[in-house]
């Protein structure tokens, strides 16, 4: 038991580490603007999200991440395009028109769309969609993962109910870093 505990530990600490060092990457090359921040931590939230296979046409079909009335999260997003994660490509789509959001696999939502979030999320509930957004309580509404802003720190809070209803599998390295609420 002490070994495992070790080990977990082990794990956790290289997985922060991973994530300090790229949130200080991004500083470095001079974007340090916040929704900077956020744009790292969501390429990165794709990395330990797993959808269901029938979700991608192919093996390699990429990862599409639609961006809901933010459009300076959009030009954020757009530097990580060329990245791949687990083999796939990583597309950002510019949402237009909500019905779009039935062919991303992520979704930001912009803070405009707060009036309408909760029926945006009680539509799509149960698509393995990815729902994310810097939205005040966007967890506890029932999307999946929501930025929160405790000091000078970005941290993300993970509503793990919404990913499984969604049909998503959160790894546990992600949920160990998060806060985990219920809606």
């Amino acid at each position: 038991m002490k070994n495992e505990s070790f080990k977990l530990r082990i794990v956790l600490g290289r997985l922060q580490l991973i994530l300090l060092v790229l949130v200080h990457s991004v500083l470095w090359a001079g974007q340090t603007s916040e929704t900077d921040v956020k744009a790292a931590y969501l390429f990165n939230f794709a990395k330990f999200v797993e959808w269901p296979e029938w979700v991608f046409p192919t093996k390699t079909s990429p990862i599409v991440l639609g961006v809901l009335n933010d459009d300076q999260f959009v030009s954020a997003l757009k530097g990580l395009e060329m990245k791949k994660i687990k083999g796939r490509s990583f597309s950002v789509v510019d949402i237009k028109n909500k019905d779009q959001i039935r062919t991303c696999h992520i979704v930001y939502f912009g803070d405009s769309t707060k009036k309408d979030i909760q029926d945006i999320l009680n539509k799509f509930s149960d698509k393995p969609c990815l729902t994310v957004s810097d939205i005040e309580d966007f967890a506890l509404k029932g999307g999946m993962i929501g930025f929160v802003r405790r000091g000078n720190n970005i941290r993300f809070e993970i509503n793990l109910a919404a990913a499984r209803q969604g049909t998503l599998t959160v790894s546990s390295r992600l949920l160990n870093l998060a806060q985990i609420v219920k809606n």
